[in-house]
């Protein structure tokens, strides 16, 4: 197979033709938020650490270091360092345990829970830079949407994690651009990603939704690597009878349109961007607590006033949010009820809300009922614009009812965060682990990831406790 694509080039080597050959001479409308995006996941890894998700997958990883080991990459709350793949999984895992980082509406992933962690266990191994690491992150997120855009949003709603299916193909290609692989490495890289992509939204509310992204992330380094060293195969695995999309997704699919889609053009870090999380809980919530702080802002509501709260949302929406009586902080990340109930309250939602005692406050509980939740039909989320309006009506005690809705939540480019939003999320995410002066010298370092010769150091600081 030649490394320049044919007329008739598989949907996998047409991307990986793109990921391997396209320069790195990014404008600063793709660097910045490609920086955000890492610094926003960074942060997230620190506090997802110290969930017990994350700390069961880092004990288990540490139990194959070999002692004393002084090479390999950093594992985030740990003095030890593992191989690459490993050291991926256990970041991957923290960054995700959570739920506080970022969602990629283009492939309906949580593209940077797997893209980070994977890219930063290669780059310490590999003694890359921060501009690298940035120059291969906006590459793997441009895989990822090229990817995800021929299978969802069917696949998505077929009960897929797409985080640790379309993620692990899209993630192996950006840690094949970090080594450096030809478009013909690159393409098999992508194909054995595509054996190792697994995971499913059945799994959500607990522990091993965030150990699949872990997975996705220590899959993409492996694949990656078993490139480099001559392991291949079939590059049209995403679209041939038992390849990715019959199997994955079957009726229903899209497919993949390089004409109307070239990949690329425009970057799609820049044409649809990112979407930091403003709360701590399952992106399917954030439209309906959004509108809710909407209209306790605009008309002072609070529990005393509310007879009911009712939302309209997708379909996907409603199947991931099955906890309507969550038992644990798991399972309250995927419950409308509970992240309602808490922004009603308080007037925010933060990872304190998000706790077991938390969970079984009695004053949170007293208000779950009030909110209810209905879907559009399915087949409205599979409109090509990709663009959803989540609407809220609130019923006073009074008998006034208050109508509101949006199609953006906070920190979409529809309504983005502020300088201000991001280090407020940074600090509180990295504060009570690492204290305050290594929280803001973590914050500055990140700052400069552009001019890093080596993110080693990086890592160390964000590894350190307080």
């Amino acid at each position: 197979m030649k490394d320049q694509p044919s007329e008739h080039a598989t949907v996998i080597e047409e991307i990986a033709h793109w990921a391997a050959g396209v320069g790195n001479d990014w404008p600063d409308s793709a660097v910045r938020p490609a920086m955000d995006a890492i610094t926003d996941t960074i942060a997230c890894m620190v506090s997802g650490a110290t969930d017990e998700a994350a700390i069961g997958v880092r004990n288990t990883l540490v139990g194959w270091a070999a002692p004393g080991a002084a090479t390999g990459a950093t594992i985030i709350s740990d003095s030890r360092r593992l191989p690459a793949p490993f050291a991926a999984f256990a970041n991957g895992t923290a960054a995700h345990a959570q739920d506080f980082d970022d969602n990629f509406m283009a492939a309906l992933t949580h593209a940077s829970a797997v893209l980070v962690p994977a890219i930063l266990a290669v780059a310490e191994e590999t003694g890359a830079s921060g501009a690298d690491v940035i120059d291969a992150y906006i590459v793997g997120l441009e895989c990822h949407a090229a990817i995800g855009r021929g299978v969802n949003r069917a696949h998505y709603m077929k009960g897929w994690h797409a985080t640790a299916t379309v993620g692990c193909i899209g993630t192996a290609a950006a840690c094949a651009r970090l080594l450096g692989l030809s478009a013909n490495q690159t393409a098999h890289a992508m194909s054995l990603g595509v054996s190792m992509a697994a995971g499913v939204k059945g799994q959500f509310g607990s522990h091993a939704k965030p150990f699949q992204a872990g997975m996705a992330a220590q899959n993409a380094v492996l694949a990656a690597n078993y490139a480099k060293n001559g392991v291949i195969g079939r590059t049209e695995v995403l679209e041939n009878d038992y390849g990715f999309m019959n199997l994955f997704v079957g009726e229903g699919a899209p497919g993949w349109d390089f004409t109307k889609h070239p990949v690329g053009e425009p970057l799609v870090v820049e044409a649809v961007g990112l979407a930091p999380k403003c709360h701590p809980c399952c992106g399917s919530t954030h439209k309906s607590v959004d509108n809710l702080l909407d209209l306790k802002k605009s008309h002072g509501i609070g529990p005393n006033d509310v007879a009911a709260i009712h939302c309209l949302v997708n379909t996907s929406n409603v199947r991931n949010l099955c906890f309507d009586d969550p038992r644990n902080e798991m399972e309250a990340r995927f419950s409308m009820q509970y992240c309602m109930a808490v922004a009603l309250k308080h007037g925010f939602l933060s990872l304190a809300d998000f706790t077991p005692d938390a969970v079984q406050r009695q004053d949170i509980r007293d208000l779950l009922a009030l909110t209810t939740m209905d879907a559009t039909p399915p087949e409205a989320e599979l409109n090509p614009s990709g663009v959803y309006t989540h609407e809220l009506t609130v019923t006073l005690k009074s008998g006034e009812v208050l109508k509101t809705s949006r199609t953006a939540a906070r920190g979409t480019l529809g309504d983005p965060f502020t300088d201000d939003d991001r280090w407020r999320k940074f600090e509180d995410c990295c504060t009570p682990v690492l204290g305050a002066e290594r929280t803001a010298a973590l914050f500055e370092t990140l700052g400069g990831l552009a001019e890093l010769d080596d993110v080693g150091a990086l890592m160390n600081d964000a590894a350190a406790t307080a």
